[in-house]
């Protein structure tokens, strides 16, 4: 992936400066990021639990899959899992476009003194 440029000046018209622009994209991009792990889990869980079913209604173990080293590896299906999550798009990236393209929202809290 190579090195996309930004144009600062419009990144600071949006929020203001560009520390503020920093702030607002980094969040969102960890919440991206959250929530692509939720769903990477979820999808797991789903694998795991078919595969326990699929177990128990054969009565037999599931044969374990090894590399060179005899060291387990990843099911076929996890991997295939991993590999859609690899193809998105990185958070960063993502998040970035939402800001250029005005698709976030963003407030400031009011703090009380005394």
């Amino acid at each position: 992936m190579g090195i996309k440029p930004l144009d600062l000046k419009k990144i600071q018209e949006i929020a203001g400066n560009t520390y503020e622009a920093i702030v607002i994209m980094a969040k969102r991009a960890r919440q991206i990021n959250d929530e692509r792990k939720v769903n990477f889990n979820k999808r797991l869980e789903e694998l795991r639990a078919l595969k326990a079913q699929q177990q128990q209604a054969t009565q037999e173990e599931t044969p374990k899959h090894y590399d060179e080293e005899q060291t387990p590896k990843a099911p076929i299906e996890q991997l295939q899992i991993a590999e859609e999550f690899d193809q998105l798009p990185k958070p960063t990236d993502a998040a970035i476009q939402e800001y250029l393209e005005g698709k976030l929202e963003w407030n400031y809290e009011k703090r009380r003194f005394g």
